[in-house]
């Protein structure tokens, strides 16, 4: 897999190409994956205008940042340049409500809901792609919520489940929501593969909520949550995938909150924490998915089976030249 990445001064101008040295790139999920990079150059290759507020990409993908740190190591002439990546950088805004309103509404087509989101923010590095034209619909309220976790949840959520789709081309960074994608039949893998494979299961998995909010007896506010098929919640009990001795119910209290909209976002995001998920840590040798999109993958001896979601992608490449070492490894689940 040949793969070729451009670096730019503080102006984004661009200087050329990362011909030596070594790029960890990591991104992913809100909290899952820590969305940065590290690049390991030899000072002797290093162009010092490649420095803080310079950026870096591969030309159409996701891969890429700003420099926000540099070390230098003496002792083995290395300059290391450390920062965010496009999408860790989304990490560093929170969505607050309108002066007045509890919450910002957004009920509206998925790229127009992303442009409001990111208006008056990074300057005019980030842009919006389709705005208007893409057939999917957000329905979503926000309070004080970091920008990518209230982007991830929001197109999740969306009435055709989405993701932030991120790509650098023309000096901007494009940002689009897109359908998730249930690879699970295509991309499966086992052990046959001969890749190394972690799998780990949760003890426990709630998939009934009680929430508990302020008032008292009659008046308090109470709300159900079901777990449905699609890994989605609902307050509609016929809608629940797990009844009778399959249901595995957690009560969450919290006597301060009268929102109905913000006690159920804080129950649901307890229980994930305490339910865990089942994950594999897969090593593939080529790029076949994107974040967020289901794949499968099965391990032998236990027989545990997982459909789940891209939460993690880390690509690291070894520059010399024209000889290249890149490897990209997924991580499925939380």
């Amino acid at each position: 897999m040949a793969i070729e990445f451009t670096y730019t001064d503080r102006n984004y101008t661009e200087l050329g190409y990362i011909l030596k040295g070594s790029i960890d790139i990591e991104n992913g999920k809100y909290e899952v994956a820590s969305n940065d990079f590290e690049i390991t150059l030899n000072k002797l290759n290093w162009d010092a205008q490649f420095n803080k507020g310079s950026i870096f990409f591969s030309d159409d993908s996701e891969y890429g940042g700003i420099v926000d740190s540099m070390k230098v190591e003496t002792s083995n002439n290395e300059v290391i340049l450390k920062g965010p990546t496009f999408r860790g950088l989304l990490e560093k805004e929170y969505i607050q409500p309108p002066n007045g309103q509890s919450h910002l509404v957004l009920n509206k087509e998925a790229n127009a809901a992303i442009q409001e989101l990111i208006s008056g923010r990074f300057d005019d590095l980030y842009v919006v792609d389709n705005v208007g034209l893409s057939d999917i619909t957000v329905n979503y309220q926000i309070r004080d919520y970091n920008l990518l976790e209230a982007l991830e949840t929001m197109l999740y959520r969306a009435d055709i489940p989405s993701r932030l789709d991120i790509k650098f081309y023309d000096g901007k960074v494009h940002l689009q929501a897109l359908p998730i994608i249930d690879l699970s039949e295509l991309l499966q893998v086992d052990d046959s593969y001969g890749l190394s494979m972690t799998v780990e299961t949760p003890k426990i998995s709630y998939n009934h909520i009680l929430c508990l909010g302020k008032g008292e007896m009659t008046e308090r506010l109470r709300i159900n949550l079901y777990l449905k098929s699609d890994g989605t919640w609902t307050t509609t009990e016929s809608e629940a995938a797990y009844t009778g001795l399959n249901r595995n119910s957690y009560k969450y209290e919290d006597t301060n909150q009268e929102d109905a909209a913000e006690l159920t976002n804080s129950a649901i995001k307890k229980v994930v924490e305490e339910n865990g998920t089942d994950s594999v840590s897969i090593n593939f040798t080529s790029d076949d998915a994107e974040l967020f999109d289901i794949v499968g993958a099965k391990e032998e001896i236990t027989g545990i089976y997982f459909k789940e979601q891209i939460t993690k992608k880390i690509l690291r490449a070894t520059l010399n030249d024209n000889i290249q070492s890149v490897k990209i490894e997924y991580k499925v689940g939380d």
